[in-house]
């Protein structure tokens, strides 16, 4: 699968890694794809990944992850062009000031990208996992925890398929209104993470029959 990952830190380095290890083809698309520290990056990863422009990396990608900081979103998103029809899996969370949600129980930021991204099957995705843990690694010899949500069933599957390939348990959680639940959640878990007694790298479980 052609996978186009919007944003080098360390989420989109993190599923780049991972996806293209796994035999996928790896795109990421960058504002500044030929710069030192995306070139050392592409480098680093090596299995074939690849940089480019923003809009030049997402053609002919099955699926568009958007890894970027929240107040880069909207505009990296314009820059991509007409995405109607296309998988996009969102793993940003709307922070503003430091670890502040600048939307939350009416609104959220999954929403906001699908009204930004117009017609594109947005899936809120890989919002609440540490990107050091992106390889799948196992906690407590137990699979992560990782909610998705959106409207479009078919999107949904392909973003389940291609995170549980890393090797978390995928959880449908409904509508991408849930996102309004998840990234909080994620402030969670990073607050949780700041204390030290708890351990630097926290995973999140649903425990069922």
């Amino acid at each position: 699968m052609r996978i186009a990952v919007i944003g080098s830190g360390s989420v989109g380095a993190g599923v780049a890694r991972s996806w293209s290890g796994l035999g996928h083809s790896v795109v990421i698309g960058s504002r500044s794809p030929e710069s030192e520290r995306v070139v050392s990056l592409v480098s680093e990863i090596g299995n074939g990944v690849s940089a480019s422009g923003l809009a030049d990396s997402v053609a002919g990608a099955d699926v568009i992850v958007l890894a970027v900081p929240w107040s880069a979103a909207e505009v990296s998103l314009a820059a991509l062009g007409n995405l109607s029809g296309r998988v996009l899996l969102d793993a940003t969370n709307p922070f503003v000031k430091g670890l502040s949600l600048g939307l939350g129980h009416d609104d959220s930021g999954g929403e906001q990208v699908a009204r930004w991204a117009v017609g594109a099957h947005v899936v809120k995705a890989l919002n609440i996992v540490d990107a050091r843990l992106l390889d799948g690694r196992k906690l407590d010899d137990r699979e992560i925890s990782i909610p998705i949500c959106g409207d479009d069933k078919d999107a949904k599957g392909v973003a389940g398929s291609l995170i549980a390939e890393l090797g978390f348990d995928v959880i449908d959680a409904g509508k991408l209104e849930i996102s309004r639940l998840l990234e909080p959640l994620c402030l969670l878990m990073i607050k949780m993470s700041m204390k030290k007694s708890l351990g630097n790298e926290i995973g999140f479980r649903v425990l069922r029959d």
